[in-house]
C-alpha cells in the first residue's frame, strides 16, 4: 500500500511539473532527443499496429512487463492490472481466429517528456477498427493517453487509459465494401449485419442498388414502421438512417426494392392517395415509389396509381431486369391474397395486372413474393404443412418458371431458412443473385444458466437480435432447391 501510495505520488508531481512547464512555471522539461521522440512514437504506434498482422511478440515488447502494469478501459469490467493479466487476456481473445483487425489510426498525437527524460506521457484520438465473427467492432476518436518509460534503452509502456466522450456518437464506420464488411455466407444462413442492421428492433425487407453502395430495408419498432438507408459513401458505410421517400411519420413505409438499373424505387406506404381521407394504422396500403435524381439523390415519392393501386391492397412490389413488377393484392373482402404480375407498358406505366394461375395461387394463404431479376423463379410465404420446419406459420417456398411461362409446384425451403417455429415475412435476392435474404422470427431462449436473469439482462436480451421480431439473414443462393 505505503509503496503505491508513494508511485501515485511520483506520478502526480510528474503530471504538476509537466503542466507547469507547459505554462512557462517550473522547470521546463528539455526537449527530448529526435530519436527517443520518434522511438516514443513506434512503440505508441505499434501497441495497436500489432493486431494487422496479429504480431505477439512486437505486442509483448511494447508493454511493461511488470505487476504495475496497468489500462483503464472505458467500461467498469475491463480494467488491466498486471503484465500476467494483459497476457491473459490478449492469448484467451485476440489470438482466436474469429478475431481480425482491419486498419487503425493514431491521431493529434501529443507527446511530452519528463525533466530527467526517462519518462513520457501521451495523448491522442484513436480509431481502431476490425472484425469478431464478421461483425464490425472498435473505436472511432477514443481518447486515448499514457505514460511510457525507457528501459535498458527502450520505450515501453507503463500505463495506458482509454475513454470515448460522452456527447459522441456510439456508430463505428465500417470501411469495408460490399455488404457493410460482412463475411459472406456459405451454405448456412447467417445474421446480415448483427447490431448494426439486424438488431432486435424488427428488421425486414432488404434491397440493394447494382453497385452494391447502397441497402435499404424496412423497419418496424414500436409502432414506428419506415424505411433505412444506409450508404457507402467517404471510403465508408454510413450510420443506418430514415430514407428521405419515407420521413413523414404520419405513415407508414415498408417493404423496398430497386429497379434493375437502381433508379427507381418501390415500397409500400399507408400514405393516402389523391383525393383518399387518411386511414389509421394499415388503412391504405398501396404501392409508391421515388425516382433517382440527377445528384444521386431521390425525387418526392408518388401513387403508382392505376391499374395497380385500386381499393383492395395492395404491397410488396419486386422487379424484374426488364421491369415486370410483382406484387401481392389482398382482398378488401377479406379474401385470400393473391400474387399479381404486371408487365410494363407504353410511358413508364404498367399493363392491367394478371393474378399468376395456380399452383403459385392456390386455395389459402401466400403473400410477399419476390421474383428473380431474370424470372426463373418465385419465392413467397404460404402457410406451412404439418410436416413443415414451422407448421401453420409462413414458410418460404420456391416456384419455379419454365421458358413457356408454366409454374412448377412450391418446394419449400427447408428447415436451414424455416426456421422450426418461425415466422416468414420477407425475402429477396442480392442484384447479381449470389445471395438470398429473408426475414425470420427465430428467438434464443433467455439464459438461466447463471442464475435468475436480471432486469438488466433480460433488457440487453431484448436490445439484440434473436429476440423474436424479425431479424435479416443470408445465405449463399446456390444453396437453395435447384429446378
Amino acid at each position: 500500500m505505503k509503496q503505491s501510495v508513494i508511485a501515485v505520488s511520483a506520478l502526480a508531481l510528474l503530471s504538476i511539473l509537466l503542466i507547469a512547464a507547459a505554462h512557462g512555471r517550473g522547470p521546463a522539461a528539455p526537449s527530448a532527443p529526435e530519436s527517443d521522440r520518434a522511438a516514443a512514437e513506434r512503440t505508441i504506434k505499434a501497441a495497436i499496429g500489432w493486431a494487422l498482422n496479429k504480431d505477439f511478440d512486437l505486442l509483448y515488447r511494447t508493454m511493461a512487463r511488470d505487476a504495475e502494469f496497468f489500462i483503464f478501459h472505458p467500461d467498469s469490467k475491463s480494467t488491466v492490472v498486471g503484465f500476467d493479466a494483459f497476457k491473459e487476456l490478449a492469448e484467451s481473445s485476440w489470438k482466436d481466429d474469429r478475431f481480425k483487425a482491419t486498419d487503425f489510426e493514431v491521431k493529434e498525437l501529443r507527446l511530452k517528456f519528463g525533466p530527467a527524460g526517462g519518462v513520457a506521457w501521451w495523448s491522442a484520438l484513436l480509431d481502431d477498427h476490425g472484425l469478431w465473427e464478421g461483425r464490425p467492432t472498435g473505436w472511432d476518436n477514443a481518447r486515448w493517453t499514457g505514460v511510457l518509460e525507457k528501459r535498458d534503452g527502450r520505450w515501453v509502456i507503463a500505463q495506458m487509459h482509454f475513454s470515448i466522450a460522452t456527447d459522441q456518437p456510439a456508430f463505428t464506420p465500417v470501411r469495408k465494401t460490399p455488404y457493410l464488411g460482412q463475411t459472406p455466407p456459405g451454405a448456412r444462413a447467417e445474421l446480415f449485419a448483427p447490431g448494426l442492421v439486424s438488431t432486435g428492433m424488427g428488421e425486414r425487407d432488404l434491397t440493394v442498388t447494382p453497385d452494391g453502395n447502397e441497402i435499404y430495408y424496412g423497419l418496424n419498432f414500436g409502432g414506428y414502421v419506415t424505411i433505412m438507408a444506409v450508404r457507402f459513401e467517404n471510403g465508408c458505410w454510413t450510420e443506418p438512417v430514415v430514407a428521405p421517400f419515407a420521413s413523414d411519420p404520419a405513415y407508414f413505409y415498408f417493404e423496398p426494392c430497386l429497379s434493375a438499373d437502381g433508379n427507381r424505387i418501390m415500397f409500400l406506404s399507408t400514405r393516402p392517395r389523391p383525393g383518399e381521407a387518411p386511414k389509421p394504422g394499415w388503412g391504405h396500403q398501396n404501392i409508391w415509389a421515388a425516382d433517382r435524381k440527377p445528384d444521386g439523390g431521390w425525387g418526392e415519392p408518388h401513387d403508382l396509381g392505376a391499374p395497380i393501386n385500386t381499393d383492395e391492397g395492395e404491397f410488396y412490389p419486386s422487379l424484374t431486369n426488364d421491369g415486370t413488377l410483382y406484387f401481392t393484392r389482398s382482398g378488401s373482402d377479406g379474401s385470400n391474397p393473391r400474387i399479381l404480375r404486371a408487365r410494363p407498358g407504353p410511358g413508364g406505366k404498367f399493363l392491367a395486372p394478371e393474378t399468376l394461375p395456380a399452383p403459385v395461387n392456390v386455395k389459402g394463404d401466400i403473400y410477399n413474393a419476390t421474383i428473380a431479376r431474370d424470372e426463373s423463379a418465385l419465392i413467397a410465404c404460404v402457410p406451412g404443412g404439418k410436416d413443415s420446419p414451422s407448421p401453420g406459420r409462413g414458410n418460404y417456398t420456391i416456384f419455379f418458371r419454365s421458358a413457356d411461362d408454366r409454374w412448377s409446384e412450391g418446394v419449400n425451403l427447408g428447415p436451414e431458412i424455416n426456421f422450426a417455429g418461425a415466422q416468414a415475412s420477407s425475402c429477396s435476392f442480392s442484384p447479381d443473385g449470389k445471395y438470398f435474404f429473408f426475414s425470420s422470427t427465430k428467438a434464443k431462449p433467455l439464459d438461466f444458466s447463471a442464475g435468475l436473469p436480471t432486469v438488466r439482462q433480460i433488457a440487453g436480451f431484448f436490445r439484440a437480435p434473436q429476440n423474436g421480431n424479425s431479424d435479416i439473414y443470408w445465405i449463399d443462393a446456390s444453396a437453395l432447391p435447384k429446378k
